[in-house]
């Protein structure tokens, strides 16, 4: 009887506590920040492949392929060599009045991979005698609510980043990505997607030999290979505020197509060194012009349609690639002779 009149009075001295003040585990703790964690699964029909042939802009669009290839391959049905092209696409999430978003992080999971016909070995590009790993590519894109083969020359290109290289990339893991910026960036443009397309650097080097890599793109949540995105919004202060538009390098050129000179434009976010070159859609630098010291705002460079060495080079698909520290963007031109 003792010990149960104990029991009780500890029993109303700790509910007595409890609501005479505040919450104990609040007081030790504070107030912590409310946070909604969930994750996007990719748009089926908005995601997939653009694969063409040597000498051929594109040959077609497959979209809910469940895997993707991004390098060269070889079609055994067809009997053609392909460079690939992989896309991903995601509704933007929804954010509660009163929220932010802090974090958006992107997780693909690399099956496979493939370099000099060799399983499970880095792709490896042969240029003549020299021999390069190729970079795997991520661009932040924006190509609508279709996806078809014109694709290929995204319309808008707001961001080129790596996203693996030779001393990152292992098969059968999962390769994760920051994609705060990217999104914070298409919600302050009232996008209805945000949109990426992922590759090596250089596309192929049309060696015979296959290089590739193969992600899993599809959108079922019960497949462990599918692409996400999971973020985290937050009633407190937010690391990136989706109501300011984030500034960003960007290079752009007109007119595009040209067949005389092209005006290529390079926004620069921050004073700094610059670097813009010319490629081929072998990834060969045919042009350069040099690094030079740039204040921020727009700068203006003309290309005539030359190389280095002042010849005229052939009819086709070249890269405007402009580096500055951190910061790396790309626009496509169409050369026409």
């Amino acid at each position: 009887m003792k010990l149960r009149f104990v029991c009780s009075i500890a029993l109303l001295m700790f509910v007595s506590m409890l609501f005479a003040g505040a919450d104990p585990f609040t007081a030790k703790l504070g107030n912590p920040k409310h946070e909604i964690v969930d994750s996007l699964l990719a748009v089926d029909e908005l995601s997939g492949s653009i694969y063409y042939q040597q000498n051929y802009l594109t040959v077609d669009a497959n979209w809910q392929e469940g895997l993707t290839y991004i390098g060269d391959y070889y079609s055994w049905a067809w009997m053609v060599r392909f460079a690939s092209i992989g896309y991903l696409s995601f509704e933007l999430p929804i954010i509660p009045d009163g929220y932010k978003l802090q974090i958006a992080t992107l997780s693909i999971y690399v099956q496979a991979m493939k370099g000099d016909n060799t399983l499970n070995a880095y792709p490896v590009f042969n240029y003549g005698n020299t021999s390069v790993f190729p970079e795997g590519i991520l661009e932040h894109i924006d190509y609508g609510d279709t996806f078809n083969s014109i694709d290929v020359i995204p319309s808008s290109i707001f961001g080129t980043y790596s996203l693996f290289s030779y001393d990152t990339l292992m098969p059968h893991s999962w390769l994760n990505f920051d994609l705060t910026n990217c999104i914070v960036l298409d919600i302050s443009s009232n996008r209805s997607h945000t949109q990426y397309r992922f590759y090596l650097d250089g596309y192929s080097d049309w060696d015979n030999r296959e290089d590739f890599v193969i992600y899993g793109s599809h959108s079922s949540p019960y497949g462990y290979d599918a692409p996400k995105i999971t973020y985290v919004l937050t009633d407190g202060t937010s690391a990136a505020d989706p109501t300011i538009p984030q500034i960003q390098l960007t290079v752009s050129c007109y007119p595009n197509p040209f067949s005389d000179t092209s005006s290529i434009t390079v926004k620069a976010p921050e004073p700094g060194l610059y670097n813009l070159n010319i490629y081929n859609i072998k990834g060969q630098k045919i042009r350069s012009f040099g690094k030079s010291s740039q204040s921020s705002g727009d700068h203006i460079f003309h290309w005539d349609g030359r190389d280095d060495t002042g010849r005229q080079v052939s009819g086709g698909i070249y890269f405007a690639v402009v580096e500055a520290g951190k910061y790396k963007a790309s626009s496509k031109i169409l050369y026409v002779k």
